[in-house]
């Protein structure tokens, strides 16, 4: 791709329904994806040797966990994961300053402690699962979700990450605030918006673009598809044309 930007570099295929060979064999349809979010189902089921399996396909990693612990878990556990040579790591925001903190500082340790390239970490802020009705009624919270992803997009900057990982909802307000070396990874793409699925606050891969996200996380829309690539040939293009 030739256009305003390299499409490839912005789409994260998430293969968590997946085992190795399924998702082998949905790469081999795809030799475009050029990187892939191993999230905590994938990562339990088959450990930490699906970094090396995916590594040794010459695909970036997303390594999507969501640590939420106190300080020194999160930190000990971003010191071992960033020994793999993931290219990006997620923590929860809501852990709080300190923890974040920590958490970037031992990620740089353990990348440095075997020679391999630091991770960037970002901030999970509210799920994408969330409607304004569930966030409020079930976790007791009075404020909007936007506000609350604002709060943590911030406490996530002064800890020092990378960026932040926001549904498309939020993205726009968010690039407003923070340049684009500041990432905002976006879940809850749908080529359809009909189709939520599992999903409540989503958008389409241009609109979504357009709006300021640096990556976007697309999983069935692909990887459920008659024909993957051709599904993946339609994103470049939709997110090209916007």
């Amino acid at each position: 791709m030739n256009n305003r930007f390299n499409s490839e570099d912005k789409i994260i295929l998430a293969i968590d329904g997946l085992d190795v060979s399924q998702a082998k064999l949905l790469l081999e349809k795809c030799p475009n994806i050029k990187w892939v979010k191993v999230g905590l189902e994938l990562f339990v089921r088959e450990g930490p040797r699906v970094i090396e399996i995916f590594k040794s396909l010459n695909k970036k990693i997303f390594l999507d966990l969501k640590f939420h612990d106190i300080p020194n878990t999160m930190s000990a556990s971003c010191f071992q994961v960033s020994q793999l040579g993931v290219d990006i790591i997620s923590i929860h925001g809501s852990a709080g300053l300190k923890a974040l903190k920590h958490s970037k500082k031992a990620s740089l340790e353990g990348a440095n402690s075997v020679s391999v390239k630091p991770p960037l970490v970002v901030g999970i802020t509210v799920l994408t699962s969330f409607s304004l009705e569930d966030f409020q009624n079930d976790l007791d919270r009075n404020n909007s979700i936007e506000k609350n992803v604002l709060r943590l997009a911030k406490l996530s900057f002064d800890a020092g990450l990378d960026g932040c990982v926001c549904s498309p909802w939020e993205v726009k307000m968010l690039r407003s605030i923070y340049k684009d070396n500041f990432e905002l990874i976006t879940p809850g793409i749908r080529l359809k918006i009909e189709n939520k699925d599992d999903q409540s606050r989503i958008m389409t891969p241009n609109e979504a673009i357009d709006n300021g996200a640096s990556k976007l996380v697309i999983g069935r829309s692909i990887s459920k598809a008659i024909d993957p690539n051709k599904a993946l040939i339609e994103i470049f293009k939709s997110i090209n044309s916007g």
